[in-house]
Order: structure tokens, then C-alpha cells, then sequence
């Protein structure tokens, strides 16, 4: 058998010569062109968990963000009572840029903060749907929200898309994903004069594909770690408290955490009045000017950094309230860490896997 091997590559090399001869077990295999979050490594790994690796081409393909791949991902979990399958997209708070960063712009690349989800009106008279509110996946079929944007609504009337930046992109990295909304869970304790307890869970008809540009978010919990407080909100909302018009691309905004007791001090002096006290359901961020959320900006999240680990990302708070927008006035967000209890609870009341949004 050895010699017959043998002859086979001194015939080959006759013909096409000695230098062009590639041993067989180093020779490419046949691969397909697909979106790069698609693509993995085999040997990647980060922290005992696979991990997305942009490999190089070695063809060209057609797509701009395309790569020549022989490992695809596959997409075919089943999320619901079962734990979610362990697989290199279902780690929550990573995030996975698959484009430059520009440094100091507030645009959001492909796979940069993928848990954001957009709560869209229905507009059967134009041709885009309006983004009502923001909101983050928690689990491939549940979307943590303020309340303030689902009470009282015909959830009917919405439907909740993920992995979308620009609503007007016509032809974007990876196609969006929408879904509708099956039950929606507000805490009792939410009052829609005050604001208080302003959070709500959305359940959806099916489960998102988890994807590059599609991931869940970590939850705070007994096992967080310490968080950086230079954090980042997002969201679909309006530029000023002027403008009327919302952005039609998503964007984020980098803000600082601050303490209850300068927060209070800081809405004191706005038309609150020297008597006003700061419910415990919320926390406060921002206070510089020119940079705030503001209309249209409710329901989406507040992340924040882990220390170890600047690309994995905890969500702290819920946009909910400010006073205008854009000044040296904190803005108000739910406290996401309070209500981490109560997460569980309405989780496990609909038998969902609560291990996806928690560390591990």
C-alpha cells in the first residue's frame, strides 16, 4: 500500500511538477460562503466556552462581510422548559463586533450590544414600522422592558425585532428577526403617575435564533462580579427634547453611574422641589451635558462593563425617566439589581430557563 502511495505523488509530480504538491491531509476543505459570525474556530475557546473567531478567506466571496468557511455555525437549540444547550452564542452580555469601532462616534456596528431589541408599533400605512421603546433579550423568548411601554397596550398592535441597527437598511450584514409578543408580565407595584417599579417582562410567540448579531444580556445576580462604572444606554430615541422625530439607527451613549444621594441633590433643583425623594426602584446615570437618553429611548437597557472583562456586559438599568433631556440632570433608570428576584419568579412561572442570563 506504501509503495503504491508512493508512486501515485512521483506520477503526480511529473505532471504538474514537484513544487505544487500539496499532501492531501493539508489540503483545504470545501467551504461555503457565509456571514463571518457564522464561522468558528475549533480550538477557540474563553473561559471553557467556544468563542467566535473571524477566519481569514482564502476565496473571495461575493459579500462584503462574507468569509470563505468549512465550520458553520448551526443554528437548532430548543429554548423553553429544558436549560438552553451550551453553544458559543447563548453566554450572556458578550458582545461580538464584527466591524471597526470608531472610536468617539455613537453609532453601533454590527454586533456591538446584540441583546438590544426594538419595541415596534405595527404601521400598516408606512412602510416602516415606528419604534415605540427599547428593550433587551434576556432569554432567546424573553424581552425585559419598562412598563411604562407596554401598560395598558394592545400587544396586538406590536411586535418585538432583534439584531436591527438602521430600521431603513435596506440590505444590512444579517437580516433581522421579528417576533410577536404572546403574554406580557408588569410588576403590581408599578404606578404609571410616579414611575415606580417601571419594569415589565415580554414573552414572545417563539424564540429568537441566537446569532452574531442576536445574543442575551446578563442579568445582576448573587454571583456578579464588580462592574466598571463608566456604562453604555442605547436605543432608537430622539437626539433633544425638541426634535420630534425619532433616529432611525440605533445608537448608544456612554454614561457614568451616580450615587442616590447626588442624584437627589441634582433633581432637587430642577421643578421636583426641595422635598422630593428618589423611589428605591431606581438608580441614576449621566449628568453631563449633551449626553443623556431621552424620548423614545424608554424601555432599553443600561450596561455596564465587568471589571475582568470589558466585553462582557451586565445590564443595571432600564431607561425610564429624566427631567428634559441632555442637560447636567442625571437620568432616572429602573433598578434592574433590585428586581432580580422577581425576574426568577415570573420566569419560572412560565417554566423558562432562568441560567441564561446568569454567570457561569
Amino acid at each position: 500500500m506504501m509503495c503504491l502511495r508512493a508512486l501515485c505523488l512521483v506520477l503526480l509530480c511529473a505532471v504538474v511538477g514537484a513544487k505544487n504538491v500539496i499532501p492531501l491531509e493539508f489540503m483545504a476543505k470545501p467551504c461555503k460562503c457565509v456571514p463571518q459570525h457564522m464561522c468558528i474556530d475549533d480550538d477557540s475557546t474563553l473561559a471553557g466556552i467556544g468563542y467566535v473567531d473571524i477566519r481569514l478567506m482564502r476565496e473571495e466571496c461575493e459579500g462584503n462581510n462574507e468569509i470563505c468557511c468549512d465550520n458553520i455555525v448551526k443554528n437548532g437549540n430548543t429554548y423553553g422548559t429544558k436549560p438552553v444547550a451550551q453553544s458559543i452564542f447563548n453566554t450572556c452580555g458578550f458582545e461580538s463586533p464584527l466591524l471597526p469601532r470608531i472610536l468617539g462616534n455613537n453609532k453601533i456596528s454590527f454586533g456591538e450590544f446584540p441583546w438590544m431589541t426594538a419595541i415596534l408599533m405595527i404601521n400598516k400605512t408606512s412602510k416602516f414600522d415606528v419604534v415605540k421603546c427599547g428593550s433587551s433579550l434576556i432569554h432567546p423568548q424573553v424581552v425585559l422592558t419598562a412598563a411604562h411601554c407596554i401598560f395598558k397596550k394592545d400587544i396586538s398592535l406590536f411586535t418585538i425585532r432583534a439584531g436591527q441597527l438602521d430600521m431603513e437598511d435596506a440590505a444590512p450584514v444579517q437580516p433581522h428577526q421579528d417576533r410577536l409578543i404572546k403574554d406580557v408580565t408588569i410588576h403590581k407595584g408599578y404606578d404609571p403617575h410616579s414611575l415606580k417599579n417601571d419594569i415589565a417582562l415580554i414573552f414572545l410567540n417563539e424564540p429568537f435564533m441566537l446569532s452574531g448579531n442576536v445574543k442575551t444580556v446578563c442579568l445582576p445576580g448573587r454571583n456578579m462580579k464588580s462592574i466598571g462604572n463608566s456604562c453604555y444606554a442605547s436605543g432608537w430615541g430622539v437626539d433633544s427634547f425638541s426634535k420630534i422625530e425619532q433616529s432611525t439607527v440605533l445608537k448608544k451613549i456612554n454614561l457614568p453611574l451616580i450615587s442616590r444621594s447626588e442624584c437627589i441633590f441634582k433633581l432637587r433643583e430642577t421643578r421636583l422641589g426641595s422635598f422630593f425623594t428618589l423611589h428605591r426602584s431606581f438608580i441614576c446615570a449621566g449628568g453631563e451635558r449633551g449626553k443623556d437618553t431621552c424620548t423614545g429611548d424608554g424601555g432599553s437597557p443600561l450596561v455596564c462593563p465587568m471589571d475582568d472583562r470589558s466585553n462582557r456586559y451586565i445590564q443595571m438599568g432600564i431607561v425610564s425617566w429624566g427631567i428634559g433631556c441632555g442637560s447636567e440632570i442625571p437620568g432616572v433608570y429602573v433598578n434592574v439589581n433590585l428586581f432580580s428576584s422577581w425576574i426568577d419568579e415570573q420566569m419560572l412561572r412560565k417554566k423558562m430557563d432562568i441560567t441564561v442570563y446568569k454567570f457561569r
